[in-house]
């Protein structure tokens, strides 16, 4: 399919109109619509990015991967609950989709419910150990619930697990 083509080139607007066309011809592309919607995603145009992914799950509602893009569309449209909601539907899928544990944290973090927030990064710890935000944001969390020891003991450990230098190489191989 050339729309691949493109989009592996960064031709972003002949992707567009090549997946355009993959639909247009076949409403029921799912990967067309799956694609197309990264691109729109990616470019931050959440609107479109959000109608091809409802468009997608009316076809095939058990799409863990489009079930989590919706999620992060609305999570950066300020829309939290729906976020929750299509994280939520993705976990069910995947319980081990270390994206929604981590942007349920986010939301936990940035909407006060620190408890919850931890709880969430301490799931993404337990699928990447090495996962440098969400060892960052237990940080934070902790100096927001005014723990500050631990907050400073968290950044210490953060950087000793992001730390490239030789003897932690194995942290820095992705």
């Amino acid at each position: 399919m050339i729309a691949v083509f493109y989009q592996t080139a960064g031709n972003e607007e002949k992707a567009i109109a090549a997946f355009s066309k993959a639909i247009r011809l076949n409403t029921g592309d799912a990967y067309s619509l799956y694609h197309l919607g990264l691109i729109y995603k990616d470019k931050k145009d959440y609107n479109n990015a959000e109608d091809l992914y409802l468009r997608l799950l009316r076809l095939f509602p058990d799409h863990p991967d489009a079930n989590y893009d919706l999620g992060y569309v609305y999570r950066e449209k300020g829309l939290y609950n729906m976020a929750m909601s299509q994280y939520e539907k993705a976990l069910n899928i995947d319980p081990d989709n270390i994206y929604a544990h981590y942007d349920m944290a986010y939301i936990y973090k940035e909407t006060g419910r620190y408890h919850e927030a931890l709880s969430e990064y301490k799931k993404v710890l337990l699928l990447d150990s090495a996962h440098p935000y969400a060892l960052w944001d237990i940080g934070v969390v902790y100096e927001k619930m005014g723990m500050k020891n631990k907050a400073e003991e968290q950044v210490e450990h953060y950087h000793k697990m992001t730390d490239c230098s030789f003897r932690r190489f194995w942290n820095c191989l992705d």
